[in-house]
């Protein structure tokens, strides 16, 4: 009897500890004096990040409760137990054997968050260390490297909204040549992520960067053999750029950029730093055209 009462009430106990997850992600404040550099973890409007990395660990710490409840319900086993090494074995494999189910969950509710929210005003980024990372010879940029008016994105590219972001701004090169786009790979989504920023600034030492970033908007397959198959369909030599993703300068890079990310408080992804203001999330093409604008009216002026 024991046996069935406990099977029978596994399932309630992870859907309830999915909810309380959730609803903590969810909640809100109406005031907050932490500003940008939130440590309160709330989401008032002064401090909300759009992609941050304690909602991600909220959602997957969700996504792991619901894979226990899954396990015990299709495992044939006859009952849940709140711990041990069988249920830590359990939710390992159900993660590793479906990466993409984790991916997409996380990045359909961040979307879903995203409708609800009201991106936050644009903030001023501290000048000098904005003036630290636009001296920084290494950085990958596009569009005009003297252009006046400055974008400097973070991103992870394993990101929906990232990619969306990506897509968008090339085309708002073309229609000002005055625009300095700075390009700053913040692999938040874990190794997967990572393996894919290596890469990506990798094939910049073939001068292959556009084309490689350009095409890993459409990738489905981001492994790393798709990576370096990728890499070869561009004309790229798969040897060098293996080699060039692992080496210690690649990894520095990323690091410094996190260093970055860290000192500006742009603590999320889509973040943008704007003509010297932080813009975090992604936005409409109509505010967009206005920085086209902008851009332009900024060369007239020189």
């Amino acid at each position: 009897m024991k046996k069935k009462q406990t099977k029978k009430t596994a399932p309630a106990k992870a859907a309830v500890k999915e909810k309380k997850v959730v609803k903590a992600v969810a909640e809100t404040k109406s005031e907050c004096k932490c500003g940008p550099d939130c440590k309160c973890g709330c989401k008032c409007e002064k401090c909300r990040c759009f992609v941050s990395v304690g909602v991600v660990a909220a959602v997957v710490a969700a996504l792991v409760a619901l894979a226990i409840c899954f396990g015990c319900c299709h495992s044939g086993k006859p009952a849940y137990q709140p711990a041990g090494r069988a249920n830590e074995r359990a939710v390992r494999d159900f993660i590793q054997k479906n990466p993409a189910f984790i991916m997409e969950t996380l990045d359909k509710y961040i979307r879903e968050q995203q409708q609800k929210q009201v991106p936050p005003a644009p903030q001023e980024a501290d000048a000098a260390m904005l003036k630290e990372l636009l001296a920084d010879k290494t950085n990958i940029v596009l569009g005009n490297p003297k252009g006046s008016f400055v974008i400097v994105e973070f991103f992870d590219y394993q990101c929906g909204y990232c990619k969306m972001m990506n897509k968008k701004l090339p085309e708002a090169i073309k229609k000002s040549d005055n625009i300095r786009w700075v390009l700053m790979p913040l692999p938040i989504f874990g190794e997967k992520s990572e393996t894919i920023a290596r890469y990506a600034l990798a094939s910049a030492k073939q001068g292959k960067f556009e084309k490689f970033h350009r095409a890993l908007e459409d990738q489905k397959d981001m492994s790393e053999d798709a990576l370096i198959e990728l890499g070869k369909s561009l004309g790229l030599d798969t040897k060098k750029l293996t080699a060039d993703a692992k080496t210690d300068e690649v990894k520095n890079k990323l690091a410094k950029i996190r260093e970055y990310a860290n000192k500006l408080h742009t603590n999320g992804v889509p973040m943008f730093i704007i003509n010297g203001k932080i813009q975090p999330g992604a936005f409409p093409d109509e505010v967009l055209d206005q920085h086209v604008k902008t851009a332009n009216e900024m060369k007239k002026k020189k």
